[in-house]
Protein backbone atom coordinates (compact mmCIF):
# COMPACT_ATOMS: atom_id res chain seq x y z
CA UNK A 1 0.00 0.00 0.00
CA UNK A 2 1.43 3.48 -1.42
CA UNK A 3 1.45 6.45 0.86
CA UNK A 4 -1.18 8.17 -0.54
CA UNK A 5 -3.17 5.24 0.07
CA UNK A 6 -2.07 4.96 3.47
CA UNK A 7 -3.17 8.22 4.01
CA UNK A 8 -6.89 7.82 2.81
CA UNK A 9 -7.61 4.80 4.59
CA UNK A 10 -6.06 5.87 7.72
CA UNK A 11 -7.66 8.97 7.16
CA UNK A 12 -11.28 7.80 6.80
CA UNK A 13 -10.72 5.23 10.15
CA UNK A 14 -9.82 8.85 12.00
CA UNK A 15 -12.84 10.35 10.57
CA UNK A 16 -15.20 7.20 11.67
CA UNK A 17 -13.78 7.09 15.09
CA UNK A 18 -14.14 10.96 15.47
CA UNK A 19 -17.75 11.22 14.23
CA UNK A 20 -18.84 8.33 15.98
CA UNK A 21 -17.39 9.71 19.80
CA UNK A 22 -19.44 11.91 18.97
CA UNK A 23 -22.81 10.52 17.89
CA UNK A 24 -23.57 9.33 21.60
CA UNK A 25 -23.78 13.02 22.37
CA UNK A 26 -25.71 13.25 19.67
CA UNK A 27 -28.16 10.51 20.45
CA UNK A 28 -29.05 10.96 23.76
CA UNK A 29 -30.34 14.10 22.71
CA UNK A 30 -32.39 13.38 20.19
CA UNK A 31 -34.11 10.41 21.88
CA UNK A 32 -35.86 12.94 24.18
CA UNK A 33 -37.84 13.75 21.12
CA UNK A 34 -37.98 11.58 18.46
CA UNK A 35 -39.08 8.05 19.85
CA UNK A 36 -36.38 5.61 19.35
CA UNK A 37 -37.65 3.32 16.04
CA UNK A 38 -38.71 6.82 14.15
CA UNK A 39 -35.31 7.96 14.86
CA UNK A 40 -33.21 5.21 13.60
CA UNK A 41 -36.05 5.40 10.39
CA UNK A 42 -35.18 8.62 9.55
CA UNK A 43 -31.35 8.10 9.88
CA UNK A 44 -31.44 5.00 7.49
CA UNK A 45 -33.52 6.70 4.52
CA UNK A 46 -31.37 9.52 4.53
CA UNK A 47 -28.35 7.43 4.40
CA UNK A 48 -29.15 5.13 2.12
CA UNK A 49 -30.73 7.78 -0.53
CA UNK A 50 -26.89 8.79 -0.18
CA UNK A 51 -25.42 5.59 -0.53
CA UNK A 52 -28.10 5.29 -3.38
CA UNK A 53 -27.83 8.28 -5.45
CA UNK A 54 -23.81 7.41 -4.97
CA UNK A 55 -24.28 3.77 -6.01
CA UNK A 56 -26.46 4.54 -9.07
CA UNK A 57 -23.67 7.52 -10.39
CA UNK A 58 -21.12 4.90 -10.09
CA UNK A 59 -23.83 1.78 -11.80
CA UNK A 60 -22.54 -0.09 -8.96
CA UNK A 61 -25.61 -1.43 -7.24
CA UNK A 62 -26.77 -4.48 -9.05
CA UNK A 63 -25.57 -7.59 -7.17
CA UNK A 64 -26.28 -11.21 -7.65
CA UNK A 65 -29.08 -12.79 -5.79
CA UNK A 66 -26.69 -14.78 -3.54
CA UNK A 67 -24.80 -11.88 -2.45
CA UNK A 68 -28.21 -9.28 -1.58
CA UNK A 69 -29.94 -12.64 0.88
CA UNK A 70 -25.92 -12.46 2.56
CA UNK A 71 -26.09 -9.09 3.07
CA UNK A 72 -30.04 -9.58 4.25
CA UNK A 73 -29.18 -11.88 7.17
CA UNK A 74 -26.00 -9.74 8.01
CA UNK A 75 -28.61 -6.74 8.29
CA UNK A 76 -30.47 -8.59 10.64
CA UNK A 77 -27.03 -8.39 13.19
CA UNK A 78 -26.55 -4.74 12.15
CA UNK A 79 -27.90 -2.43 11.18
CA UNK A 80 -31.33 -3.84 12.82
CA UNK A 81 -30.05 -5.42 16.03
CA UNK A 82 -26.97 -3.86 16.99
CA UNK A 83 -28.87 0.15 16.58
CA UNK A 84 -32.12 -1.21 18.81
CA UNK A 85 -29.43 -2.20 21.61
CA UNK A 86 -27.37 0.60 21.04
CA UNK A 87 -30.48 3.39 20.76
CA UNK A 88 -32.17 1.88 23.77
CA UNK A 89 -29.19 1.53 25.85
CA UNK A 90 -27.85 5.47 25.34
CA UNK A 91 -31.25 6.57 26.14
CA UNK A 92 -30.95 4.73 29.46
CA UNK A 93 -27.30 5.48 30.59
CA UNK A 94 -24.54 8.25 30.00
CA UNK A 95 -23.40 8.59 26.38
CA UNK A 96 -19.43 7.97 27.70
CA UNK A 97 -20.60 4.42 29.21
CA UNK A 98 -22.09 3.91 25.76
CA UNK A 99 -19.15 4.80 24.14
CA UNK A 100 -16.23 2.87 26.79
CA UNK A 101 -18.74 -0.23 26.57
CA UNK A 102 -18.85 -0.45 22.53
CA UNK A 103 -14.77 -0.10 22.22
CA UNK A 104 -15.02 -3.78 24.20
CA UNK A 105 -16.13 -4.66 20.42
CA UNK A 106 -12.78 -6.41 19.61
CA UNK A 107 -12.43 -8.28 22.77
CA UNK A 108 -15.64 -9.95 22.06
CA UNK A 109 -14.94 -10.95 18.57
CA UNK A 110 -11.62 -12.38 19.75
CA UNK A 111 -13.82 -14.56 22.10
CA UNK A 112 -15.65 -15.64 19.06
CA UNK A 113 -12.37 -16.19 17.06
CA UNK A 114 -11.20 -18.57 20.08
CA UNK A 115 -14.47 -20.41 20.09
CA UNK A 116 -14.04 -21.07 16.70
CA UNK A 117 -10.41 -21.51 16.34
CA UNK A 118 -9.53 -18.98 14.19
CA UNK A 119 -7.24 -17.27 16.69
CA UNK A 120 -4.68 -18.40 18.64
CA UNK A 121 -4.48 -17.51 22.22
CA UNK A 122 -1.60 -15.66 24.09
CA UNK A 123 -0.76 -14.28 27.14
CA UNK A 124 -1.32 -10.70 26.20
CA UNK A 125 -4.49 -11.64 24.36
CA UNK A 126 -5.95 -13.14 27.82
CA UNK A 127 -4.55 -10.66 29.96
CA UNK A 128 -6.08 -8.08 27.43
CA UNK A 129 -9.62 -9.93 27.86
CA UNK A 130 -9.51 -9.94 31.56
CA UNK A 131 -8.59 -6.55 32.01
CA UNK A 132 -11.19 -5.23 29.73
CA UNK A 133 -13.95 -7.65 31.19
CA UNK A 134 -12.58 -5.94 34.69
CA UNK A 135 -13.00 -2.62 33.34
CA UNK A 136 -16.70 -3.27 31.69
CA UNK A 137 -17.68 -4.65 35.63
CA UNK A 138 -16.23 -1.54 37.39
CA UNK A 139 -18.12 1.12 34.83
CA UNK A 140 -21.30 -1.40 35.69
CA UNK A 141 -21.08 -1.35 38.92
CA UNK A 142 -20.73 2.42 39.13
CA UNK A 143 -23.38 2.66 37.49
CA UNK A 144 -25.99 3.42 40.35
CA UNK A 145 -24.00 5.74 41.83
CA UNK A 146 -23.53 8.34 39.26
CA UNK A 147 -26.52 10.55 37.98
CA UNK A 148 -27.94 9.64 34.24
CA UNK A 149 -26.55 6.38 34.57
CA UNK A 150 -28.26 3.17 34.66
CA UNK A 151 -27.50 -0.61 34.74
CA UNK A 152 -30.40 -1.82 32.27
CA UNK A 153 -29.38 0.91 29.64
CA UNK A 154 -25.41 -0.82 30.47
CA UNK A 155 -27.07 -4.11 29.65
CA UNK A 156 -28.24 -3.09 26.51
CA UNK A 157 -25.36 -1.62 25.25
CA UNK A 158 -23.32 -4.89 25.91
CA UNK A 159 -26.08 -6.42 23.63
CA UNK A 160 -25.31 -4.21 21.07
CA UNK A 161 -21.40 -5.32 21.80
CA UNK A 162 -22.66 -9.23 21.48
CA UNK A 163 -24.79 -8.72 18.11
CA UNK A 164 -21.65 -6.14 16.74
CA UNK A 165 -18.78 -9.25 17.35
CA UNK A 166 -20.95 -11.99 16.21
CA UNK A 167 -21.76 -9.72 12.81
CA UNK A 168 -17.88 -8.70 12.70
CA UNK A 169 -17.12 -12.31 12.46
CA UNK A 170 -19.17 -12.47 9.42
CA UNK A 171 -18.42 -9.82 7.20
CA UNK A 172 -15.32 -10.00 6.23
CA UNK A 173 -16.38 -13.18 3.66
CA UNK A 174 -19.17 -10.86 2.19
CA UNK A 175 -16.39 -8.17 1.65
CA UNK A 176 -14.70 -10.41 -0.52
CA UNK A 177 -17.30 -10.13 -2.92
CA UNK A 178 -18.68 -6.78 -2.88
CA UNK A 179 -17.45 -3.58 -2.73
CA UNK A 180 -17.50 -1.27 0.40
CA UNK A 181 -20.67 0.73 -1.44
CA UNK A 182 -22.62 -1.39 -2.03
CA UNK A 183 -22.52 -3.14 1.32
CA UNK A 184 -22.97 0.10 3.25
CA UNK A 185 -25.97 0.86 0.90
CA UNK A 186 -27.71 -2.42 1.34
CA UNK A 187 -27.34 -2.88 5.04
CA UNK A 188 -29.22 0.67 5.37
CA UNK A 189 -31.57 -0.19 2.72
CA UNK A 190 -33.06 -3.69 3.94
CA UNK A 191 -33.11 -2.14 7.53
CA UNK A 192 -35.90 -0.02 6.59
CA UNK A 193 -37.84 -3.14 5.69
CA UNK A 194 -38.08 -3.49 9.47
CA UNK A 195 -38.00 0.38 10.80
CA UNK A 196 -40.55 1.37 8.47
CA UNK A 197 -43.64 -0.18 9.62
CA UNK A 198 -42.19 -0.41 13.54
CA UNK A 199 -41.77 2.94 13.50
CA UNK A 200 -44.98 3.58 11.67
CA UNK A 201 -46.54 2.76 15.36
CA UNK A 202 -45.21 5.09 17.26
CA UNK A 203 -46.71 7.90 15.26
CA UNK A 204 -45.68 11.68 13.89
CA UNK A 205 -46.57 13.85 16.70
CA UNK A 206 -42.63 14.42 16.98
CA UNK A 207 -42.06 16.32 14.19
CA UNK A 208 -43.89 18.94 15.85
CA UNK A 209 -41.50 19.20 18.71
CA UNK A 210 -38.40 19.39 16.04
CA UNK A 211 -36.53 22.36 16.07
CA UNK A 212 -33.46 23.18 14.18
CA UNK A 213 -31.04 22.24 16.35
CA UNK A 214 -32.51 18.55 16.71
CA UNK A 215 -32.76 18.36 12.80
CA UNK A 216 -29.10 18.82 12.69
CA UNK A 217 -28.22 16.45 15.18
CA UNK A 218 -30.53 13.76 12.73
CA UNK A 219 -28.89 15.15 9.66
CA UNK A 220 -25.42 14.53 11.53
CA UNK A 221 -26.67 10.98 12.67
CA UNK A 222 -27.89 9.96 8.93
CA UNK A 223 -24.85 11.55 6.91
CA UNK A 224 -22.01 11.88 9.00
CA UNK A 225 -22.42 8.73 11.53
CA UNK A 226 -24.07 6.16 9.34
CA UNK A 227 -23.33 6.72 5.64
CA UNK A 228 -20.11 7.92 5.54
CA UNK A 229 -18.67 6.84 8.77
CA UNK A 230 -19.98 3.57 7.49
CA UNK A 231 -18.21 3.45 3.78
CA UNK A 232 -15.08 4.88 5.45
CA UNK A 233 -15.00 2.12 7.43
CA UNK A 234 -15.74 -0.61 4.99
CA UNK A 235 -13.25 1.04 2.80
CA UNK A 236 -10.59 0.65 5.29
CA UNK A 237 -11.36 -2.86 5.90
CA UNK A 238 -10.48 -3.53 1.97
CA UNK A 239 -7.16 -2.35 2.51
CA UNK A 240 -5.41 -3.46 5.87
CA UNK A 241 -6.69 -6.07 7.95
CA UNK A 242 -9.60 -6.04 10.29
CA UNK A 243 -7.18 -6.68 13.45
CA UNK A 244 -5.40 -3.14 13.02
CA UNK A 245 -8.49 -1.40 12.37
CA UNK A 246 -10.19 -2.41 15.69
CA UNK A 247 -7.53 -1.04 17.88
CA UNK A 248 -8.73 2.35 16.64
CA UNK A 249 -11.92 2.00 18.14
CA UNK A 250 -10.35 3.10 21.50
CA UNK A 251 -10.37 6.36 20.30
CA UNK A 252 -14.22 6.33 20.22
CA UNK A 253 -14.51 6.37 24.26
CA UNK A 254 -11.76 8.67 25.04
CA UNK A 255 -13.75 11.47 22.02
CA UNK A 256 -17.42 10.86 24.04
CA UNK A 257 -15.65 11.04 27.37
CA UNK A 258 -14.05 14.53 26.64
CA UNK A 259 -16.84 15.93 24.37
CA UNK A 260 -19.57 14.92 27.57
CA UNK A 261 -17.15 16.66 30.46
CA UNK A 262 -16.39 19.83 28.28
CA UNK A 263 -19.70 20.47 26.33
CA UNK A 264 -22.23 18.78 29.05
CA UNK A 265 -20.13 19.56 32.31
CA UNK A 266 -20.75 15.66 33.25
CA UNK A 267 -18.18 15.09 36.40
CA UNK A 268 -15.88 12.28 35.49
CA UNK A 269 -15.81 10.11 38.78
CA UNK A 270 -13.30 7.72 39.53
CA UNK A 271 -15.10 4.48 39.07
CA UNK A 272 -15.70 5.64 35.64
CA UNK A 273 -11.68 6.79 35.06
CA UNK A 274 -10.46 3.29 36.26
CA UNK A 275 -13.20 1.37 34.26
CA UNK A 276 -12.46 3.38 31.25
CA UNK A 277 -8.78 2.95 31.40
CA UNK A 278 -8.94 -0.90 32.30
CA UNK A 279 -11.16 -0.94 29.02
CA UNK A 280 -8.80 0.44 26.74
CA UNK A 281 -5.80 -1.21 28.37
CA UNK A 282 -7.45 -4.79 27.95
CA UNK A 283 -8.66 -4.32 24.36
CA UNK A 284 -5.43 -2.61 23.21
CA UNK A 285 -3.77 -5.56 24.58
CA UNK A 286 -5.73 -8.05 22.71
CA UNK A 287 -4.52 -6.22 19.73
CA UNK A 288 -0.68 -6.47 20.51
CA UNK A 289 1.14 -8.97 17.92
CA UNK A 290 3.60 -9.50 15.06
CA UNK A 291 1.50 -8.59 11.57
CA UNK A 292 2.67 -12.38 10.59
CA UNK A 293 0.91 -13.47 13.23
CA UNK A 294 -2.83 -11.86 12.36
CA UNK A 295 -4.99 -14.83 11.56
CA UNK A 296 -8.58 -13.28 12.46
CA UNK A 297 -9.40 -10.30 9.89
CA UNK A 298 -13.07 -9.60 10.75
CA UNK A 299 -14.21 -6.21 12.58
CA UNK A 300 -17.36 -4.41 12.43
CA UNK A 301 -18.39 -0.96 14.57
CA UNK A 302 -20.73 3.18 15.20
CA UNK A 303 -22.50 5.25 16.40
Amino acid sequence: MDLRTSLRVYGALAFSMLVWGFSFLAIKNVVEVVPILSLNFVRFTIAALLLGLLGLARRRLVLPKRDLARIAGLTLLSPIGYFLFETYGVSLTLASHASILIAAIPMVVYLIAFARRQEAATWKKTAGILLAFAGVLTIILSAPGEQGASLLGDLLILGAVLVAATRTTLVKDVLRRVTPLQLTFYQFAFSLIVFGPLSATEGFAWVHQMTPLLWSQVVFLAVACSAAAFLALHYALSHISAARVSVTANVVPIVTILAEAILLGVSLSSLRILGAGLTIVGVVLTQLRSQARESIRLVDRGG
